[in-house]
């Protein structure tokens, strides 16, 4: 069976006057709008590895576990997106996604905490968190979006 060897943490925005638009855009400024993404629950495999780009072909697919969110109420809107990654090698990590109609820092710290408690409930030690955010200040009558994922290949 397949197992992603590569990891990338990523976030972005996008404005529009079309929501699926905004929602492109958001890709695009995450890199990952080439890709086929495939949704997948919270589980980084024990081998995979952090990279500094994505290095998969345009248009294959990517394995990605993300939080998004819409609007076009004035007002904010924020994602955030963590990994708890174990100190023991052979140990699965653990990814949450959260999106919230607030400040970019109260989806950091949503995120922080629900990696925290699952890496608890799996008696696993945290070496690192690690999380990609964003926040967006949304104008009234246009939809804006934003994305954080993580991403493996």
């Amino acid at each position: 069976m397949y197992c992603p060897s590569n990891y990338i943490l990523v976030s972005g925005s996008g404005i529009d006057q079309f929501q699926l638009v905004s929602f492109d855009k958001a890709l695009f400024a995450s890199k990952i709008a080439n890709y086929n993404l495939v949704k997948v629950s919270s589980i980084l495999p024990s081998a995979c590895k952090e990279a500094a780009s994505i290095s998969a072909t345009q248009g294959s697919i990517l394995f990605t576990a993300y939080a998004s969110i819409s609007s076009c109420e004035k007002g904010k809107i924020s994602v955030a997106v963590g990994v708890g990654i174990p100190q023991k090698l052979d140990e699965v990590g653990v990814i949450m996604e959260y999106a919230c109609k607030d400040c970019e820092e109260i989806a950091v710290e949503q995120v922080r905490e629900m990696v925290r408690k699952s890496m608890e409930l799996r008696n696993s030690a945290i070496q690192e968190i690690k999380i990609a955010s964003t926040e967006v200040s949304v104008s009234e009558g246009i939809f804006s979006t934003a994305i954080a994922a993580l991403t493996m290949w």
